[in-house]
């Protein structure tokens, strides 16, 4: 059968295509439905579809500012919270700082109190330390901003800390580089205020107290002298005095007292402290005896000033001292830390108030208590760098005396005797102290000439000086005039020197002579010899003694070489001197000389052995005044044995000495005072120093960073943001400021510049806190306006490509319904096509 071809009529395909759309449009909008957008793909909608995009990206960028910003709010916040802390203890410090005022009494426990105060205090710029490390988040801490660091180099500081007496040194609050010198000065006279000594001597009954000496370089001391007088009314009195760890204690019963006050005397007494401190003072037993209480005990102190004081200067030329020669404590040298607080840093120098002096530059000098010489003795200068102190008693001074010579009687083993020969020139007053080598001395003492008149403790008699055996020799022939104490002849000389001295025998009136000063200069003749007493004047030629002259004396014709000491003093004044003893017979006391009342010679001759009689020496004494009112001599005998000898002359005065066996001849120059003083001389003389110095050098050892800024983007292309510096709020100098306390916090000052460090700190610390609010307000806003925003574009892109559900709906449910309709309709058209097909 053949295939047959059936067309359908246009109503039914029309139909059927209807059908096929709506079906279309029915998954359409189901699929709309499903995703809740119209669009879903650039096909459906390429315009909506990328604008829809572009603002789901910006609304998403946003949100990650979003996210930033919260980041930063919370770093913020963890900031916020430090400062608060911070804030809490430095209301805490501040507390310190009030007890502390309350507590400025200068007793020890007073003392002690405000010391460990400071270290609550110092405990407290730790914490702030720690409070501000610990407010870091998300690697960010705004409290700790890296500015750069600056700090002394480690051979600086070591420098500093290797001077004598400087057990620690350190510098705190450095700002910049800086250089600070340190050093010490003084030559540590020590001495006491008058109203101190006045109160001293009314609390414990003294007289005349007095306080002197120098520091000593091993065992020196700034605090006061403590005086404790035990003993009720009517009983025993003992008097302890310390100077520190040392104690001296002097005791006086109730009949010592009672006889001292009724004598109308008073009893000196003095000690030496290890400290080099010197006291002299009277008991008057009246005083004493008044001042004991009925407790039993009394006490007092005196202050110490110390002519020592540490300075710093820096690079600026800006000076700070510390000097224990003040009471003013917040300018005192003191045991201890002591601190010298500059713009730039704090220097800290810990103090060993022991050894300090030996670091001390000094010009020389002396102190001590001068008895009957006060007024007349002043500082001069030293001769030697490298010398130890020397302690010196002075017995003798008078003017006038001769050809203007005064000789002092020294009693102190130095130089290698008991006893050593000093001498001065009235003409120019230079006082030699150490013996008769000018260049072994220990120091110069400058005495006003005429000062000294009158004021002795005993009558004083001129030792002989011998020239040893012979030659030419600077001394002359021993008989007290200005040959013996300072040579007349030398003139001309620039520098001190030690001549060496080689001679010949005399022969026809003349002798060879060569001299050399080791300084370039020398002299190589002959001379003509003058005999006893008469001087040959000799110059020298070359080197920087070139013209200076010097007399030399004829001791003998024989030859021979010695050395002679050049010693160069004030204004250019040379004291030649090569005398090798300076002995005055075997006796080393004035006891047995009295009665002498001007100054006078006495010349003593004593025969041989039975010259006055069997077992008996014929002595003739010679008892002249200078001032011609006294010419007398006594023919007297004594035995033929060595020893102690006395007599009294006819014109009144009593002399005593040792005699050697056989004949003998002595002559002595006495200076007869017209008044006594209550005390010899006691003083002590200080070499020169140079003293020790050290710079503390400070330098960047760090460069800034950044690294704890932080910024916060405000928008996607990075074109707005919020930056937002660290600040430093640790305690330091380049934080809060706040330095450690100062000196224990020993003085109000002290206290005051913590005080003041504080209240700068919480200005600092309140603008931190006030800009920290205002970034926090600012992230605040942003974010919620960066919140909003997103919503804003993210409903905008919604906008662009959701679908309307309503609208959607009804076209599935009008598809649904038309497809049903077109449906039936085909189906009732294809039934009909059927029927006619059928017919067939």
């Amino acid at each position: 059968m053949g295939q047959m071809s059936v067309n359908m009529p246009a109503s039914l395909r029309s139909t059927i295509s209807m059908l096929q759309t709506l079906t279309a449009d029915r998954e359409t909008s189901l699929s709309r439905l499903g995703s809740g957008l119209k669009i879903n793909t650039s096909i459906q909608g390429p315009q909506q579809f990328f604008a829809s995009r572009g603002l789901n990206q910006r609304a998403g960028d946003l949100d990650g500012l979003k996210s930033g910003m919260a980041q930063a709010i919370s770093t913020v916040q963890a900031a916020s919270a430090g400062v608060t802390s911070v804030k809490g203890l430095l209301d805490q410090a501040r507390g310190l700082t009030t007890v502390t005022l309350a507590t400025l009494d200068n007793t020890p426990s007073a003392i002690s109190m405000r010391r460990e105060l400071a270290e609550q205090f110092d405990g407290i710029l730790r914490q702030i330390d720690k409070f501000v490390s610990d407010s870091s988040y998300g690697g960010k801490n705004l409290l700790m901003s890296r500015p750069p660091s600056f700090a002394a180099t480690d051979k600086s500081v070591s420098n500093v800390g290797n001077i004598t007496g400087i057990g620690k040194a350190a510098i705190s609050s450095v700002t910049s580089a800086n250089g600070y010198r340190v050093s010490v000065s003084g030559n540590g006279a020590i001495s006491t205020d008058a109203t101190d000594l006045l109160r001293v001597q009314d609390t414990i009954g003294l007289a005349q107290l007095n306080l002197s000496g120098l520091n000593s370089t091993t065992e020196g001391r700034f605090d006061d002298i403590k005086f404790e007088l035990y003993g009720k009314p009517g009983r025993d009195a003992k008097l302890v005095v310390l100077d520190g760890d040392e104690s001296w204690t002097t005791s006086y019963s109730q009949s010592e007292l009672k006889a001292l006050a009724e004598s109308g005397n008073k009893l000196a007494v003095s000690h030496s402290f290890n400290s080099g401190a010197q006291l002299n003072l009277l008991i008057d037993g009246k005083m004493m005896a008044q001042a004991l209480d009925a407790s039993g005990v009394k006490k007092a102190s005196l202050t110490r000033d110390v002519d020592l004081s540490i300075s710093v200067t820096n690079n600026e030329g800006v000076t700070l001292e510390r000097s224990a020669a003040t009471q003013d404590t917040s300018m005192r040298l003191q045991a201890g830390e002591n601190s010298f607080r500059f713009p730039a840093g704090t220097v800290r120098l810990e103090i060993d108030p022991k050894t300090i002096q030996g670091a001390a530059e000094t010009s020389g000098g002396i102190t001590g208590d001068l008895g009957s010489l006060t007024g007349a003795i002043e500082l001069g200068r030293p001769t030697t760098e490298d010398l130890a102190d020397t302690a010196v008693k002075l017995e003798v001074a008078r003017s006038g005396f001769g050809a203007g010579a005064v000789a002092f009687n020294q009693y102190t083993s130095v130089g290698g005797g008991a006893q050593t020969w000093s001498q001065l020139n009235a003409n120019h007053g230079i006082v030699t102290i150490g013996g008769n080598n000018p260049l072994a001395s220990k120091g110069e003492i400058v005495v006003a000439p005429g000062a000294l008149a009158g004021k002795t403790a005993n009558a004083v008699f001129l030792y002989n000086r011998s020239a040893g055996s012979g030659g030419l020799t600077t001394i002359a022939d021993g008989d007290f005039d200005a040959g013996e104490f300072a040579n007349p002849y030398t003139e001309g000389w620039q520098q001190s020197a030690q001549l060496s001295l080689t001679y010949g025998a005399v022969s026809n009136g003349r002798r060879t002579v060569s001299i050399t000063d080791g300084l370039g200069g020398s002299f190589n003749g002959t001379v003509a010899d003058k005999g006893d007493g008469q001087p040959v004047v000799i110059r020298l030629a070359g080197g920087v003694n070139d013209g200076a002259t010097i007399g030399l004396f004829n001791k003998s014709g024989g030859a021979g070489s010695r050395f002679i000491d050049v010693h160069v003093g004030l204004n250019s004044y040379a004291v030649a001197d090569d005398a090798t003893t300076a002995a005055a017979s075997s006796f080393d006391s004035l006891a047995g000389w009295s009665g002498i009342g001007t100054d006078s010679n006495i010349s003593v001759s004593i025969g041989a052995s039975n010259s006055g009689g069997l077992g008996l020496r014929a002595v003739s004494v010679t008892h002249t005044a200078m001032d011609g009112s006294i010419g007398v001599t006594d023919n007297l005998t004594i035995g033929n044995a060595a020893g102690p000898t006395g007599f009294t002359l006819s014109s009144g005065a009593q002399i005593q000495f040792d005699a050697s066996t056989g004949a003998n001849n002595y002559s002595w120059r006495v200076a007869a005072m017209n008044s006594t003083a209550s005390r010899a001389a006691e003083l002590t003389v200080r070499s020169i120093s140079l003293g020790e110095k050290a710079t503390m050098t400070t330098d960047q050892v760090s460069v800034g960073t950044a690294e704890n800024d932080l910024t916060v983007n405000l928008n996607a292309n990075g074109s707005s943001a919020l930056e937002i510096k660290a600040v430093n709020l640790g305690s330091g100098p380049l934080g809060l400021g706040i330095d450690n306390a100062a000196n224990g916090w020993r003085d109000r000052s002290d206290v005051n510049l913590a005080i003041n460090d504080l209240e700068r700190a919480n200005i600092r610390l309140m603008s931190s806190l006030r800009s920290l609010d205002v970034n926090m307000d600012i992230l605040k806003t942003r974010a919620d306006f960066t919140s909003e925003f997103s919503e804003v574009l993210r409903d905008g892109s919604r906008k662009l490509v959701v679908a309307d559900e309503n609208n959607e709906s009804v076209k599935v449910l009008t598809a649904d319904l038309r497809r049903q309709l077109a449906t039936t309709m085909v189906s009732l058209m294809t039934q009909q096509q059927q029927r006619i097909l059928s017919l067939f």
